[in-house]
């Protein structure tokens, strides 16, 4: 597993519940690479228990089963942070700090050993007999420890928020597209498309192009079919519909010889013709949309122009639509995951 690297971050503020309390300065930052998990805020280290302050570098596990204090001063073995995390959240209380001549602060870093070389950063400053706090992450070592550096003198208390772990990212994405199918929209139309009247008459007499609002056969993908919207995040595109015509779809001689299909956006797909030659009585066709004529984002609705072949001569073009079905897949380059956020 990679593990990324984190910085120690925040911005220190004072407190004045003597370290007893737990505060938070700020809603933890995540990472483009890791998805962050809150937690009911545990308590991993309490120097003041054992009755020594630190001066130096200290060393915490935080990965793993360890131990965690209860309000009496003892403790719990418990798993707070899996051990496929890469950082974690926590806040630092400084209680009891004495500085060293004019400096006191603490870093935090990732570590192995206490000996491990010191950042040349600072987490906290704090100064004499002053209680303060800072909510940072910090990313842990490959065996689930931080280390806290502190120049000067000073009480540590530790409590984690939260993780960050990437390990799940992949299977989440893949688990989110497994379970995300296509949705098919199944409509009965009988629905009586005008041409003759409004529509356009080729100069051959042949075929007649429903451009009339009447004549545009609209697929009501608007409320309350809201399927390709933002309101999904624009996850799904029409990748396929299926027309059905009845028994007795013309008033007169024709056929359906192609469709335009449009977005909301009056966008033309497949450079506007889907062929659909000698479409006749009591059949149906669909069209998959592949490549270009793919729509790459979704669209609130989309509309079939059909291109309708008067095949008596007689200029009457009327069609009739028996049903219509719509399928809607995924866009899985647009899946986003959204890590739960923890408010102060």
């Amino acid at each position: 597993m990679i593990r990324t690297r984190w910085a120690a971050i925040g911005a220190a503020v004072a407190v004045t519940i003597g370290g007893g309390g737990f505060f938070v300065a700020n809603a933890a930052d995540t990472s483009d690479d890791a998805l962050y998990h809150p937690v009911t805020p545990v308590r991993v280290m309490d120097t003041r228990v054992g009755g020594t302050a630190v001066t130096g570098t200290v060393k915490l596990t935080v990965e793993g089963t360890i131990a965690t204090y209860n309000a009496n001063g003892s403790t719990t073995q418990v798993e707070v942070v899996p051990s496929s995390a890469s950082a974690v959240a926590i806040n630092l209380t400084v209680t009891a700090g004495q500085k060293n001549g004019d400096y006191g602060y603490v870093t935090a870093f990732p570590c192995t050993a206490t000996t491990d070389a010191v950042p040349t950063a600072s987490s906290l400053n704090f100064s004499n007999s002053v209680d303060i706090a800072n909510a940072l992450n910090v990313s842990t070592s490959s065996t689930g420890e931080l280390c806290l550096y502190v120049y000067g003198t000073a009480h540590l208390i530790v409590d984690v928020a939260g993780y960050f772990d990437e390990s799940r990212i992949a299977a989440i994405a893949a688990d989110y597209l497994d379970n995300d199918a296509d949705i098919t929209m199944s409509y009965s139309a009988n629905s009586l498309l005008d041409g003759g009247a409004n529509g356009d008459i080729f100069p051959g007499g042949d075929y007649v192009y429903l451009y009339n609002v009447a004549g545009f056969f609209v697929i009501p993908f608007d409320y309350p079919y809201q399927i390709s919207t933002s309101s999904n995040f624009g996850r799904y595109r029409l990748s396929s519909f299926k027309v059905c015509l009845p028994a007795s779809p013309f008033l007169e001689g024709g056929n359906i010889n192609l469709i335009n299909l449009y977005n909301q956006s009056g966008i033309l797909f497949n450079s506007g013709q889907l062929t659909a030659a000698s479409w006749t009585a009591n059949s149906c066709r669909t069209f998959t949309l592949t490549g270009d004529a793919l729509p790459t984002y979704g669209s609130s609705f989309y509309n079939l122009e059909l291109a309708i072949q008067d095949t008596d001569g007689g200029g009457n073009a009327d069609v009739k639509i028996e049903s219509f079905s719509a399928t809607f897949s995924p866009i899985p380059s647009l899946v986003v995951i959204i890590p739960p956020i923890i408010l102060p």
